[in-house]
């Protein structure tokens, strides 16, 4: 590498010490210091704050935004409100790195720009609330608000449609390139890319040419990649430009080739030049990077220095307290969402009930005419027979939207059961090909078996023919077995993913715990490589075939054993945060019995226990003690009314810091 190349990257990394104003902010300034009306200063300001000078260098002026509150709070505008809280969120998390604050104002914005219905507000809000999970490290929550802000784009005629749809294909671009999932990477990148073309909006060019240069990096094409990496560079280079600190890839593409000298003298450059920023989201990035390069170079003590930076720093952005505020927010902007439901419900609702009002009165009105003006039984009759008619129609109406609000929970329960499968798929391929190689094992060696006896008979020796077929024979009937096991599996998974035919039938339950109890172990085992825990199983084998609905039954015992996984996972991560010599041995126990006349199912964890204060809680819908994204909050409700369908009853022993035993119990009959 050439040091004017070097120069040159140093300058794109430089995050922004410097800011030049364009002859554009410059007039647009000039007006300001002269307008007076609010309304006018206002829009002035937005325009200087959207100038794309002000945009790509990420300098955006607190002062600026506090005006621009102070007079929406005095105009009372809820349009004013919302892009203030935008500008204010927006300059938080890309400025400050304050991502809790940056989400509270941006969640506060979102219902104004709602109500108003600004679709290009809605759309910004979205992408920047994606902009605060990307930093978060939350990649679900990204793509959420990502796909939101797609939906609420602009129309077409708005002069802000195309700035606002190249957020959206970058989003989508970057998220399936993060995912792997190159092909689609591949296919928005190519919007992305012809949108920026189009657009000649300097900071998206250089995003653009940056996501080229990562896609083909991870396509193995290094050096059409590093030519990206480099046009991006020269142009950004003069523009003394860190959004999104471009160099940050560049070199962690030298880091992934082993240029590791190239690599280190970039890579101080950017922490010197992070350091002197109160941005911890980009500090974070810089320690990052530090440690990651000496660890590849095996320079221990060094790594070790930068890894104690990079915890502070992650500490202060994950620490729990803002983990909370986070996750407050989150689920307060869903519940909002949930009640803006409710009162379009509740309005339609109100709708009718006029109506039916209306009529009921419209007949009361006729019906004292019709009785003071002495008018004919014929025409009372028929007027009758009308407001009877309306009535049908309206109990036909509340008819049907108590047929549609069952439709709904019966959905809401299939997908329940769908995402569960979803967990289970590593387990279910796990568990098909132990008797598949049995199958490929057998057939290979009944395939050598029929050559040797084709030899044998040629030879003449029909006594050893005779035995290798009888080999033969018994290598079918082990593939024939086999066969059986997998075909087994996979009817049981398709009975689990199936609506309930609510039919009962003989069940052994023994099988059926076993089944999921191992499909879910390896099913978590796949989903994450550090997972372990111990499991043990504890049936009666004289344990009597029960009459129950498999498939719903099946569904609250694989809730229970995954709930268990979980709690005995998370008191093994938790251990391994605060001492590094733990004798904790995460187990699950599953065990059934013959109990006074009914059939017990218990799973028993050593996890954390539930705390006493929401041990109430445990049963009702949408309660979770989980992660936002991690649980629905619904397998335990479900579980519930399913065991009391079946005229038993779901009991729960634990005590925090030792561990959770549910039991079943069902009466045998």
């Amino acid at each position: 590498m050439t040091k004017s190349f070097l120069l040159a990257l140093l300058l794109t990394i430089s995050c922004g010490l410097s800011f030049a104003q364009s002859k554009l902010t410059d007039s647009l300034k000039t007006v300001l210091t002269t307008t007076i009306n609010p309304v006018e200063r206002f829009n002035l300001l937005v325009k200087i704050l959207e100038n794309e000078d002000t945009y790509q260098v990420n300098k955006i002026d607190s002062s600026s935004c506090a005006e621009l509150l102070r007079i929406a709070q005095r105009e009372k505008s809820d349009a004013m409100l919302a892009t203030s809280y935008n500008w204010i969120g927006y300059y938080l998390q890309q400025t400050k790195g304050d991502n809790a604050a940056a989400l509270e104002y941006c969640f506060k914005a979102l219902p104004l720009a709602e109500k108003v219905d600004d679709k290009r507000r809605i759309s910004s809000l979205c992408f920047d609330i994606a902009g605060v999970y990307a930093s978060l490290r939350n990649r679900k929550e990204f793509l959420k608000y990502t796909r939101r802000g797609g939906r609420n784009l602009p129309d077409k005629s708005h002069p802000k449609h195309d700035f606002m749809l190249i957020q959206y294909q970058r989003n989508m671009a970057i998220y399936y390139l993060r995912s792997n999932k190159l092909d689609s990477a591949e296919y928005y990148g190519m919007d992305f890319t012809e949108t920026s073309r189009r657009l000649q909006v300097t900071v998206f060019k250089l995003q653009a040419m940056d996501f080229n240069a990562r896609l083909n990096a991870a396509l193995g094409k290094n050096a059409k990649a590093e030519y990206f990496f480099k046009q991006e560079l020269t142009i950004s280079s003069s523009l003394k430009s860190r959004r999104g600190v471009s160099g940050a890839n560049y070199i962690t593409f030298l880091m992934d080739n082993g240029r590791f000298q190239e690599a280190a003298f970039l890579a101080q450059q950017f922490w010197e030049e992070a350091s002197k920023l109160s941005n911890l989201n980009i500090e974070l990035q810089a320690a990052e990077l530090k440690r990651r390069l000496f660890e590849k170079q095996n320079l221990t003590d060094s790594a070790y220095f930068y890894l104690t930076a990079e915890t502070k720093i992650r500490d202060v952005i994950f620490n729990q307290a803002n983990q909370n505020i986070i996750e407050g927010l989150a689920f307060k902007e869903q519940m909002r969402g949930i009640e803006e439901e409710g009162k379009k419900a509740a309005y339609q609702t109100q709708l009718k009930l006029y109506a039916l009002l209306g009529g009921l009165g419209i007949f009361s009105i006729v019906a004292l005419l019709l009785y003071r003006n002495n008018l004919s039984k014929r025409k009372a009759n028929a007027l009758l027979q009308q407001q009877k008619n309306e009535v049908e129609v309206q109990k036909k109406n509340v008819e049907d939207a108590l047929a549609s609000l069952k439709f709904t929970q019966s959905q809401l329960i299939q997908s329940e059961k769908m995402a569960s499968l979803g967990e289970l798929t590593a387990g279910i391929a796990h568990e098909i090909q132990n008797p598949l190689n049995f199958v490929n094992n057998f057939s290979e060696v009944s395939s050598e078996l029929i050559d040797e006896m084709k030899t044998e008979l040629a030879t003449g020796n029909v006594q050893l023919a005779t035995e290798i077929s009888n080999d033969l024979k018994q290598n079918l009937e082990k593939i024939n077995h086999h066969g059986k096991r997998a075909s087994d599996i996979v009817s049981g998974m398709l009975q689990h993913s199936r609506a309930s035919s609510g039919v009962k039938e003989p069940t052994n339950i023994n099988a059926l715990a076993d089944e999921y109890l191992r499909l879910a172990y390896h099913g978590l085992r796949a989903k994450d490589k550090n997972f372990n825990a111990k499991f043990e199983t504890d049936l009666d084998a004289s344990l009597p075939k029960l009459n129950v609905v498999p498939q719903d039954i099946g569904r609250v015992i694989l809730n229970l054993i995954t709930n268990a996984f979980y709690a005995v996972n998370e008191r093994a991560n938790n251990q391994q945060l605060t001492t590094s010599n733990s004798s904790y041995s995460p187990t699950v126990i599953v065990s059934t019995k013959k109990l006074n006349g009914k059939i017990e199912i218990s799973v028993k964890d050593n996890g954390n226990g539930i705390p006493q204060k929401i041990l109430d809680k445990i049963f009702q819908p949408f309660f979770t003690t989980k992660p936002t994204g991690q649980g629905t909050g619904l397998g335990l409700s479900l579980s519930y009314d399913i065991v009391k369908a079946h005229g038993g009853e779901i009991k729960v022993n634990t005590k925090e810091g030792e561990g959770t035993e549910f039991v079943i119990q069902l009466p045998n009959v």
